[in-house]
């Protein structure tokens, strides 16, 4: 089963796997690799969702976001967090990543939400991975979206991604940094 379909807010999860994920479990509507010398990365849209893979040899640290009952290994699953307010993480693996993560829910007022989407669309229009989602639209006139903008460095990865939910004017941001030490 897929994780695919419009994922409700209020049930959404940050989990962090110290292992990779099979791409079956997910609905990918967009995938981008990176490759370094000392590592190799990779970036699935998941919906107004992500996940976020990082490996080096044989380790992997890999980032989810997704809903609370998705159909997610228990194997290897370090962190488990709910999306509210603002959260940090940090974890270092003794493989030699090093990885920091700090997310905020921010909900706006109309005009302040209405700015931060076209901002938003704006930046994933110029650079970044941008994936509305018009088949979601309901009630709103604004469009759904996943944007995840990032800096592969020669041995860093950093990670800004933003889901918009229009329907809740809300906006979900993560900073995650994968750092080889």
């Amino acid at each position: 089963m897929s994780i695919g379909q419009k994922q409700r807010l209020e049930n959404l999860r940050f989990y962090l796997y110290d292992r990779p994920l099979h791409p079956e479990l997910f609905e990918i509507y967009h995938d981008d690799r990176i490759v370094k010398a000392a590592y190799e990365a990779q970036i699935w849209v998941t919906g107004c969702t992500h996940v976020v893979g990082f490996y080096r040899g044989g380790t992997s640290l890999v980032e989810v976001t997704a809903e609370a009952d998705a159909l997610l290994p228990q194997r290897g699953l370090l962190v488990q967090l709910p999306f509210r307010g603002e959260r940090d993480h940090e974890c270092k693996q003794s493989e030699g990543i090093k990885y920091m993560m700090s997310f905020q829910v921010e909900t706006m007022s109309p005009a302040v939400y209405a700015k931060t989407h076209h901002d938003l669309a704006k930046a994933g229009a110029r650079r970044g991975l941008f994936v509305p989602f018009p088949m979601w639209m309901t009630r709103s006139s604004l469009t759904p979206f996943s944007y995840i903008d990032y800096q592969a460095k020669p041995n860093e990865l950093h990670v800004y991604s933003f889901h918009a939910f229009p329907e809740e004017m809300t906006v979900i941001r993560t900073q995650s940094i994968f750092e080889l030490v």
